[in-house]
């Protein structure tokens, strides 16, 4: 589970990083810490999703210092009491160091009222936690982080400064005081919040939607720290490196962060148990992956200095090639083997302008490269050592395809796209495309000699299909786009149900019926039962409705496009149109939950913003409907339709088990007989009560550990008797 991404709830913890500057706040994104304390006054905001990591050398930091020293859980609170608003914070966040980063840290958020939400905050002891900073963020507020863009730089630090300057005015921080007790007021009653709350030394803890005038528990999980020292084999250390860990079982739970430590340094928050840490650092390899308890004493860890490799690419006639891919392994394992798999790709690497490529981190041993250039490649193996290494590649780049594109009136025109298909065959060759370099051109390398068939797209034209013979060396094409027709219009049921969750598409007779995709001759139809489809080659189409969830055709007939826009209104037969309202146990609606019917065919749907989820062209008869949602889960119900519109409510609460909705074969799971449906109680001792809470008990587990699992089935209580860790299940949470 990628440990960098933001998302939901990840907002309000990086909100406690920037705004708690003053209280203490441990984010749940720091740059580590140890029994030392952390670096004075700095609290570190780990690097978006897609942003760079601490060994990336012209990332911009995301480190602010803050003006104000922060008391510690039992010291004098400076801040307001528990009881009250959190006003304004007049500090801001300074400018990140390094780069052009300035974060405006105040809180003034743009929901008002009357409306309080107040509780407390528990550690896993169950004892109340003093001076735990909580904070709280309207739901549905839309708060995206921006993705890094290494190539503007300069646009990449504004975007990052307005998204962390919105989320900390969105967002509310107080401290607990005595009891554990939080209060926040001023708050709009007809939203729900999501509140997040850290107690130093006690872990971290979350609620999703909690309704304005709610009154609640917030439960921290414990977290101790995984602490280790980097050094070589000589007893120096490594002062800048990235740390990897993972549970034993690799279930989950990975994390990775960067370091720069003049001691070679590292502290990550973790919970109890062994995890396995990998350490990457230029220059330096790692034997295997090193076994380390959390929250024991530091370990070291050794590094080898590692060999440096660096080589020119050029073609045949010695010409450097630019923008090959040269990676570790061999050409025969290209997309052969899944991820972490013994034999798969390894790093790699591009070359420069001037075919210039390096890998500073490698194995000393023999091992092989590949230089790739669209489909072809070329293979060589070398003994490295530590140290300087140099290996060079000569190439043949096979074909170069060279596309002169022009809209209707002859002016040159950009493709958006341009795939090849292997005539005759399923494979979709992938060449290079190469930098622009006049208007209107196209260029690839790399492609291998043959006959194939090729869809060129450009914006607001229709797309050009047609059949290529491809010699080696060059090939040259002139395209000329016409002038496209669009289609519009409305699905409608017979029955005047509502219809939803089904596409629409354009398709010539004889073409593959799903051929065209990303031509625009696909669409979604909207809520309101619209689509809109183009632009296409004028002349006859065969227009086709199908569900999107199990993609099935439920009509097609011809239809006649003229140049412009055409307009086809078409009514379908729906069958039963089940519509699900989520509430909640106060009866309020849950937005973005999930809903799964099973029985002749499996449906599944999300709900909208006021709790509904609509499921079309679902065949009579008798089905089981659960669902689920962050947090909340209902009871498997069943329930009979009939054609038309069939309402059904589902009341979801807490859930207080896990539901199996997939099982692997040749697994634990599958040799012991477990179901999908069945509801797991207890494992290995522990009461389970959701399938994050299994997730966590089995990676408590060992391979060779014994385990006993109660699962209920059709009101029946099962007893199963396996090993630990992997058990080949998937699940969801559950309610018996």
């Amino acid at each position: 589970m990628p440990d960098n991404r933001f998302s939901g709830l990840n907002i309000v913890l990086l909100v406690v990083t920037v705004l708690s500057l003053m209280v203490g706040a441990y984010g749940f994104i720091t740059s580590g810490m140890d029994d030392r304390g952390p670096a004075a006054n700095v609290v570190g905001a780990r690097a978006l999703e897609g942003a760079p990591t601490a060994d990336d050398r012209d990332a911009p930091p995301l480190h602010a210092a803050p003006e104000t020293a922060a008391p510690r859980a039992g010291e004098a609170q400076k801040s307001p009491g528990p009881t009250t608003t959190p006003t304004p914070a007049e500090n801001t966040a300074p400018k990140a160091i390094g780069s052009e980063l300035q974060v405006e840290a105040r809180s003034d958020p743009s929901d008002r009222g009357d409306a309080v939400i107040q509780g407390k905050v528990i550690g896993p002891d169950g004892a109340p936690v003093t001076g735990a900073t909580v904070t709280a963020r309207r739901s549905d507020l839309d708060l995206n982080a921006p993705e890094f863009n290494r190539d503007d730089m300069e646009r990449y630090r504004a975007e990052v400064s307005a998204f962390l300057t919105r989320a900390a005015k969105e967002s509310r921080t107080t401290t607990t005081g005595q009891g554990g007790v939080f209060r926040f007021s001023g708050l709009d009653g007809s939203l729900a919040y999501d509140l997040a709350a850290r107690g130093e030394g006690q872990g971290s803890g979350e609620l999703g939607r909690v309704a304005a005038g709610d009154e609640v528990t917030i439960l921290l999980s414990a977290e101790s720290l995984l602490r280790g020292r980097v050094e070589t084999a000589d007893g120096k250390p490594v002062t800048k490196f990235k740390v990897r860990a993972w549970r034993q079982n690799r279930q989950w739970e990975a994390i990775s962060r960067g370091f720069d430590d003049s001691e070679g340094r590292f502290s990550l928050p973790a919970k109890t148990g062994l995890m396995q840490v990998e350490i990457t650092a230029t220059g330096f390899t790692q034997e295997k992956p090193q076994d380390i308890e959390v929250g024991a004493d530091e370990a070291v860890l050794v590094l080898q200095r590692a060999a440096i490799l660096t080589g020119v690419v050029s073609d045949k006639d010695g010409k450097p090639l630019a923008n090959v891919q040269v990676r570790v392994g061999g050409g025969e394992d290209r997309n052969r083997r899944g991820w972490n798999q013994e034999g798969g790709s390894g790093p790699s690497v591009r070359t420069d302008s001037k075919g210039r490529y390096r890998f500073d981190t490698l194995t000393p041993k023999e091992t092989r490269f590949t230089a790739e250039l669209g489909e072809m490649s070329e293979t060589q193996t070398v003994t490295l050592v530590q140290g300087e290494n140099t290996l060079d590649f000569r190439m043949d780049v096979g074909a170069i395809i060279r596309l002169r594109l022009s809209n209707p009136g002859g002016e040159p025109v950009e493709a958006d796209s341009v795939w090849f298909q292997e005539k005759g065959g399923r494979n979709w060759p992938r060449p290079e495309r190469l930098p622009s370099t006049e208007p209107g051109l196209a260029e690839f390398a790399g492609m291998r000699p043959g006959e194939y068939t090729m869809t060129v797209t450009a914006a607001g034209l229709p797309a050009i299909k047609q059949d290529i013979t491809v010699v080696a060396g060059a090939n040259e094409l002139t395209l000329k786009f016409t002038t496209g027709a669009m289609l519009t219009g409305t699905i409608t049921s017979s029955s005047g149900s509502k219809v939803s969750n089904v596409g629409v598409r354009l398709r010539k007779e004889g073409e593959d019926r799903w051929g065209g995709w990303g031509t625009g001759r696909y669409a979604q139809v909207g809520d309101d039962g619209s689509y809109k489809l183009g632009p296409a080659e004028p002349g006859q189409w065969r227009i086709e409705v199908y569900t999107t969830g199990n993609w099935t055709e439920v009509y097609s007939d011809m239809v006649t496009l003229n140049e412009g826009e055409n307009t086809r209104n078409v009514v379908v037969d729906a069958g039963a149109t089940v519509i699900v309202k989520l509430v909640d146990e106060q009866g309020n609606p849950i937005a973005w939950g999930n809903v799964q019917l099973t029985g002749i065919k499996n449906f599944n749907a999300n709900s909208n913003g006021e709790g509904v989820a609509t499921i079309s062209f679902v065949e009579v008869g008798s089905y089981s409907l659960v669902a689920t949602s962050r947090g909340l889960a209902s009871q498997s119900q069943f329930v009979s339709l009939n054609a038309g519109d069939n309402s059904v409510t589902v009341r979801m609460q807490k859930p207080n088990c896990c539901r199996l909705t997939h099982i692997y074969p040749e697994t634990q799971a599958s040799k012991l007989g477990l179901q999908v449906g069945d509801l797991v109680i207890e494992y290995n001792s522990e009461a389970i009560t959701s399938w994050g809470g299994l997730g966590q008990a089995i990676r408590r587990t060992k391979a060779t550990d014994d385990v006993i699992m109660l699962v209920e089935r059709g009101g029946s209580m099962l007893t199963f008797n396996l090993k630990g860790g992997t058990v080949g299940i998937e699940g969801s949470d559950g309610v018996r």
